[in-house]
């Protein structure tokens, strides 16, 4: 009588269950290995946004921080207009003059500023005045449709008003809104412009 051998190796049905469980594995190694790359381009692209939103601010901020009074009989160095949309929201224009200070309104010219709402978002656009061949700056802050402008006003007492009546003139305060199509986008930006109700 012979004696049988047990055989070395894996059944059939090991191999597929072995191969079943590897393949569970990559798909789940493969999913968390996406996800995480997607929720990277999520945050990358937040970050980006929000860091174009940050210079926007700043870029605005400081012109307005350097807006300045007419120099000259029949300047306008502040002006404001208010204008509504078909569905009633603030759409304002404002056009200011600053004294550059910081890159990129650069000290060696004054800029004429102008802020306006548009479809691809709000724009500030401002050009060096006196200069032969002027480079205008444009900065744009998507998603931003709207834009409700206040100014301090030099009456007493002061009050925020959305008319600006003195063109000649820079008010106290400027108070800015940003809408989205939703509503308002946080609470408004308000300055104190240092040369406001200075002749």
């Amino acid at each position: 009588m012979s004696a049988r051998c047990p055989r070395a190796g894996f059944t059939l049905l090991e191999l597929l269950v072995a191969i079943v469980l590897a393949g569970v594995v990559a798909l789940l190694v493969y999913g968390a290995a996406a996800a995480g790359a997607d929720t990277q381009a999520r945050l990358r692209e937040r970050r980006l946004a929000l860091q174009a939103t940050r210079a926007f601010r700043a870029t605005l901020a400081d012109a307005l921080r350097n807006a300045r009074p007419a120099r000259t009989l029949g300047e306008k160095a502040f002006t404001l207009e208010e204008h509504r949309d078909a569905a009633g929201r603030p759409r304002d224009r404002l056009s200011f003059i600053a004294a550059g200070a910081l890159p990129p309104l650069t000290a060696d010219a004054d800029w004429v500023v102008t802020l306006e709402p548009s479809p691809e978002g709000v724009s500030l656009e401002a050009v060096p005045l006196g200069l032969a061949a002027p480079t205008p700056l444009v900065v744009r802050l998507p998603g931003v449709t709207g834009l409700d402008i206040r100014v301090l006003g030099m009456s007493q007492p002061r009050e925020w008003t959305t008319r600006w009546v003195f063109p000649a003139l820079v008010p106290p305060a400027v108070a800015l809104t940003f809408w989205t199509d939703s509503g308002p986008a946080g609470p408004p930006l308000r300055l104190a412009l240092p040369l406001g109700g200075v002749q």
